[in-house]
């Protein structure tokens, strides 16, 4: 089973350095403005948005993924990172966890989630932004991409570009299963330009 690897960030951000700029201008004479490194201390918070709608029983869909960030979680467990949860299922979301750094009661409340019904992505995408979500949030999106309530895939993808471009970065996990695969998944990772992951 595949393990998620968390994207890389910036942990520092720019800010102006006064006394820098003078002496290099006094150096140089070139109005240069010159910066320095603050260092950030907020942790990094991942946060699972999960299909957990019927679709994700047939196969056993749902259960590959909890295995998935169980893993995950156990192979950054030593990292500082909070861990947060919303799960689409009966044509509705629900918050199956809030930002946590607990991360047995995480996996537990994960083992828990029970599936069924349509996926409504886009109740899910507004979920989300309730969180305060920031540019210390990383996004993983773990669906077929078959959306069947609460507007189209592409309404989705309208909200999240309105209302997430502060996300320091967003991967959709397509977890299609089947003969027939309709790449949806994809269409949602390029629609929203995320990164596209293939489970």
């Amino acid at each position: 089973m595949p393990v998620m690897t968390t994207p890389v960030i910036g942990n520092d951000h720019q800010t102006r350095d006064l006394l820098g700029t003078v002496k290099n201008y006094l150096l140089t004479g070139q109005p240069e403005i010159k910066y320095q490194r603050k260092s950030s201390k907020a942790a990094l918070s991942l946060l699972f948005l999960i299909d957990s709608s019927g679709s994700m029983i047939k196969d056993r869909q749902i259960a590959y993924i909890k295995g998935v960030i169980a893993q995950t979680i156990a192979q950054h467990q030593h990292k500082r990172l909070r861990y947060g949860a919303v799960a689409l299922a009966q044509g509705d979301a629900q918050l199956v966890s809030h930002y946590t750094t607990d991360t047995t009661s995480f996996i537990e409340r994960i083992a828990q989630l029970r599936s069924g019904g349509k996926t409504n992505l886009k109740a899910g995408l507004q979920l989300i932004q309730q969180m305060k979500t920031s540019d210390r949030t990383q996004l993983y999106i773990f669906t077929d991409g078959k959306i069947n309530t609460g507007g189209s895939l592409q309404d989705a993808a309208l909200y999240f570009k309105q209302h997430l471009r502060t996300l320091s970065a967003t991967t959709v996990v397509n977890i299609e299963s089947g003969f027939v695969k309709l790449g949806r998944a994809a269409e949602l990772a390029k629609g929203i330009g995320a990164t596209y992951l293939n489970l």
